[in-house]
């Protein structure tokens, strides 16, 4: 079985006083007009990838103990 993770990146034109929050709005409401450029990146793995960080891992630590021996 293979596991691939796709990530899209997004490079954005907007002026100065903009927010991301407005970069966001703009973007939704005109993509042609705001959108630089759109880059998709694709990795495979042969075994699911471990993720290392975010909630899922402190919930799990939390529940399992963390990775130190606490287990």
């Amino acid at each position: 079985m293979k596991y691939f993770k796709i990530t899209k990146t997004w490079t954005v034109k907007v002026k100065d006083e903009e927010s991301e929050a407005d970069a966001i709005k703009l973007i939704a409401a005109e993509p042609q007009k705001y959108l630089d450029s759109e880059t998709v990146t694709r990795t495979e793995y042969k075994q699911k990838p471990q993720q290392k960080t975010g909630w899922g891992t402190a919930v799990r630590d939390q529940l399992l103990g963390s990775a130190n021996g606490k287990r």
